[in-house]
């Protein structure tokens, strides 16, 4: 049976973001370098509250100036807050456009990865900072609530920009690229779907066509 486009696709997909994944996870924490220092950036020009923020490792570190109750040797004590992100849970996307550019022998993907890396970047960043905002301003308890005094209104928006960035951006970014990137291809893959038309489909046609005449 010959095999289908999509099919040819979807199979090198898979095998090339396994041989990716590997390499694109040792590289971490130097791709991780751009989106941290944008979203540390953007936090601290907006959030007076924002201290400083680090990278360790692929880690996220936000230093602020918000004061939680910790547990401490002798009771609960009052520390800043100090809220972490893991790049690899914004930054998959990367290694998703890169399997996909492959798998469909897009032309000059080399330069159209690295466009699309470039592109990338800000949707990491969005995820990175709404999940530093969702622990500060929603996982901060009483104190850190007590201290930001934010209302009702603008944590609601914490909240949706959280899930936004983490259930839709990241994922369909780099799949909205690639469809960018790949008309043509995709164009074929709307050809094939339509010429696999059903069997029943295709001897109605006709029966509707003499009904008319």
């Amino acid at each position: 049976m010959r095999a289908t486009l999509i099919g040819r696709f979807l199979l090198l997909a898979i095998v090339w973001l396994a041989l990716l994944l590997p390499l694109w996870y040792w590289a971490a924490r130097w791709l991780a370098v751009p989106p941290i220092w944008l979203a540390g950036t953007v936090m601290k020009s907006i959030f007076p509250w924002v201290e400083s923020f680090d990278q360790v490792g692929v880690k996220a570190v936000l230093q602020t100036l918000v004061q939680v109750r910790m547990q401490g040797p002798r009771g609960d004590v009052l520390g800043e807050l100090a809220p972490e992100v893991s790049y690899p849970t914004y930054g998959y996307g990367l290694v998703l456009l890169w399997a996909m550019l492959l798998a469909s022998r897009t032309e000059r993907w080399w330069l159209k990865g690295l466009i699309g890396s470039v592109l990338l970047i800000p949707a990491q960043a969005w995820g990175i900072c709404f999940q530093w905002l969702r622990d500060v301003v929603l996982l901060s308890g009483q104190s850190g609530s007590a201290y930001l005094q934010y209302s009702a209104w603008t944590r609601n928006l914490i909240a949706y920009g959280y899930q936004f960035g983490f259930l839709m951006l990241t994922p369909v970014a780099p799949i909205m690229l690639w469809l960018l990137f790949n008309k043509r291809f995709v164009a074929a893959l709307w050809l094939e779907a339509a010429l696999a038309e059903s069997p029943e489909q295709r001897a109605q046609a006709p029966t509707v066509e003499r009904g008319r005449s």
